[in-house]
């Protein structure tokens, strides 16, 4: 098996690597004092979750977990938001 048959995906081209990164009116940051705030979607260690985040200086002001309206990840399951089942092992 050489290296081309083990190449499923190419690396995307630059129109095509985006995030829409929507403005947070009345907020500032408490690291830098800059009002250029903004929310966006980002992969975490966590899973998906949505940043607040300071364009300047990039300190992160909150980390929230994703709603629905928020359509992210866009491939989302399901059961993405279902309570883990209480049953105990045993």
């Amino acid at each position: 098996m050489g290296i081309n048959d083990r190449m499923i995906f190419l690396t995307p081209g630059k129109d095509e690597m985006y995030v829409t990164k929507t403005p947070v009116e009345g907020r500032t940051c408490p690291e830098c004092g800059s009002d250029d705030i903004a929310r966006y979607p980002i992969g975490w260690v966590r899973g998906p979750r949505m940043v607040v985040k300071c364009q300047r200086c990039y300190h992160s002001l909150e980390v929230q977990r994703p709603a629905v309206e928020d359509n992210w990840p866009p491939f989302r399951a399901a059961t993405y938001d279902w309570d883990a089942s209480p049953a105990e092992g045993g």
